[in-house]
């Protein structure tokens, strides 16, 4: 009974699976149809639904082959065109910095992927004639997570990726790409409000200055001109010799341990002092070298100061020039495209001989500080020229000094100190600091540590805001009462003053209430004047009519009268006369013109010497005319 009633099971059981399968079946079409509801699933869109239109047909006739062909073009055609629409709204959407409008980009591309998924599929059932409902249950189950990928896909890979995966990696290439371009795109309409735009990389517009004021091109050779014997910037002062055996030896300091020191221990009994230099700082020329330097290395001073130490490009040797404590470079960088011109102050002593230091503070908003901070890299090359400045001081022109520094224009005053230190300088050397907290405090340590070799040195620190720090110091802002009390006899004093504008003009007015003389006192403010009316290439015109004289830039061969109080510089900006410039406080020589007739008044003439003025050399950004005037440019 037992052997007889298993047969007799066998084709219940299979009716039971069969009926088991066709409710399935029914069940996935239903799930199917209800899914239907959001754009693009299961190739879904107007018109038939492909994939519940495959799950009713059990076989394919011609008739049902040539619908199903026709559906399948229908859902390729369609999530082509939503492809490309979606590509066009995300190329749109990044440009304008729209996120919304990018992820719904985002999602009709992916709606997009899935038509034409769909109807790749229905083509492959089609050549390859495998049922239409296996093709159906297989979607389902991928959709579902309930089967793994078909091995079938296998042969689609391309380099073992899928082309589904090499679109959506295509995708992500160009939204980088995207976002790229909008950063260089950024950076160009910040150089376009520094005015130092350069559509033609190659040669200079039409009036365009020598590039820095006596800098090279880009393309010019590195180095002084040829045939020239000795750096081009003329002799140190007297005494300006390299250091030798019997020069006292370099202190290095604690923060700059791993790098020259450039203070020098006082000469002992045993040690004959380096003689004061003699020579007038008044009869050492402006430097015309120019070339490139290499970075040597990249100084951490405080979170947002760092140093550059500049060798010559060639990695070795003596530096191509020579100057004086308290002078400057004018450099020049590629920022975005554009060409920007910057005047930095020398923090290193001229004693240093293999190198020479610039301190950059990067300003949130500064371009060419963010570009020193965050692109350039020890062993990268800059253009270069200079030495420039005649704010300067090598100890002959007076018997003391008092160096009054605010935030980073404490570098001047850290090259004449350490050069006076390392000289052995006999004077008094009054050193005051102006900072808004310790830890914006440049060359804490070196300052220290000048202080400790060098008895004649007097330093006297005042912090604005020290709270929340262990500051032991003075507190707040420099004041009568504190210059009065750290400088004792202070009106008879020679004093050098570097810092913020509005820093300088408050001890500029202190100064006057303790009676110092105006011509004893030395400032250094390249770098801090806005551009006045606007940056070059966005001038707006006054409105009130020129009464001023005629002005002709013969090289771009325009001609228009200046208003009042205007410069040769601004008006060449109205006019779109491509003449360069940087600290427009007549100081760096970047915009030095040649006046072929007329004359012209300038407050100060700093970046001029006496070679420049013979040869009828004017500084555009003071030159104020007083007759008809004519400049090549």
């Amino acid at each position: 009974m037992a052997g007889a009633s298993a047969p007799a099971q066998a084709p219940a059981a299979m009716s039971a699976q069969s009926d088991a399968m066709q409710g399935m079946m029914a069940g996935m079409q239903k799930m199917m149809e209800g899914m239907m509801g959001s754009e693009g699933c299961c190739g879904g869109g107007a018109g038939k639904e492909i994939y519940p239109f495959l799950m009713s047909l059990p076989t394919l006739t011609p008739e049902n082959r040539a619908e199903v062909r026709r559906l399948s073009e229908e859902r390729i055609y369609e999530g082509t065109m939503l492809l490309q629409t979606a590509q066009e709204r995300l190329s749109t959407a990044i440009a304008a910095g729209d996120h919304d409008s990018a992820e719904s980009a985002l999602q009709q591309s992916r709606d997009g992927l899935g038509r034409v998924g769909s109807g790749v599929a229905v083509h492959r059932l089609l050549q390859e004639g495998t049922p239409p409902q296996n093709v159906a249950s297989q979607w389902f189950k991928s959709e579902m997570n309930l089967a793994s990928p078909i091995a079938r896909e296998d042969s689609r890979k391309v380099l073992g990726v899928l082309p589904l995966h090499l679109l959506v990696m295509a995708l992500l290439i160009a939204f980088a790409l995207a976002m790229v371009a909008m950063y260089f795109f950024k950076m160009r309409r910040t150089a376009a409000l520094f005015g130092r735009i350069e559509p033609n990389p190659g040669a200079p517009p039409p009036g365009t200055s020598p590039p820095l004021g006596g800098a090279p091109n880009p393309s010019s050779p590195a180095g002084p001109p040829a045939g020239t014997t000795t750096p081009a910037g003329g002799t140190p002062p007297a005494g300006d010799t390299p250091p030798t055996a019997k020069a006292s030896p370099p202190v290095a300091p604690p923060s700059h341990s791993s790098a020259p020191a450039s203070a020098a221990k006082p000469a002992t009994e045993t040690e004959s002092p380096i003689d004061a230099p003699q020579t007038n700082v008044a009869s050492v020329p402006n430097a015309k070298w120019r070339g490139q330097l290499r970075i040597g290395s990249v100084i951490t001073e405080t979170p947002s100061v760092k140093t550059l130490r500049l060798q010559p490009a060639s990695g070795d040797g003596p530096m191509p020039f020579n100057f004086a404590p308290g002078q400057f470079l004018n450099v020049a960088f590629s920022v975005g495209g554009a060409r920007m011109n910057r005047s930095y102050s020398i923090s290193s002593s001229p004693t240093q001989r293999n190198h020479v230091d610039l301190t950059v503070k990067r300003e949130p908003r500064g371009a060419v500080s963010r570009h020193v901070d965050d692109v350039l890299k020890v062993g990268d090359l800059i253009e270069a020229g200079g030495p420039v400045g005649k704010s300067t001081f090598t100890g002959t022109e007076a018997d003391s000094v008092v160096l009054i520094a605010g935030g980073v224009g404490i570098t001047p005053m850290m090259s004449i100190t350490r050069y006076l230190t390392e000289r052995s300088w006999p004077g008094d050397i009054f050193f005051v600091y102006a900072c808004r907290a310790p830890v914006d405090f440049i060359f804490a340590r070196d300052l220290a540590e000048l202080q400790r070799v060098n008895k004649k040195l007097q330093v006297a620190v005042v912090m604005e805001h020290p709270e929340g720090t262990d500051w032991q110091g003075l507190r707040g802002r420099l004041t009568k009462a504190l210059l009065a009390q750290t400088v004792p006899d202070i009106a008879a004093r020679r004093i050098h003053l570097c810092g913020p504008p509005v820093m300088m003009d408050a001890v500029k007015a202190i100064l006057t209430e303790l009676k110092v003389p105006p011509d004893q006192v030395k400032t250094e403010s390249f770098g801090s004047a806005a551009p006045s009316p606007a940056a070059a290439g966005t001038t707006a015109k006054s409105t009130a009519p020129a009464t001023g004289p005629l002005v002709t830039f013969s090289k771009n061969n325009k001609s228009s009268r200046i208003h009042v109080d205007q410069t040769v510089l601004e008006l060449s900006e109205e006019l779109d006369i491509g003449i360069e410039f940087s600290c427009r406080v007549g100081t760096c020589g970047i915009c030095k013109v040649k006046m072929t007739s007329g004359e012209v008044e300038m407050a100060v003439e700093d970046g001029l010497d006496p070679e420049d003025k013979a040869d009828g050399m004017i500084l555009a950004c003071q030159a104020k005319p007083t007759g008809p005037v004519t400049v090549e440019a």
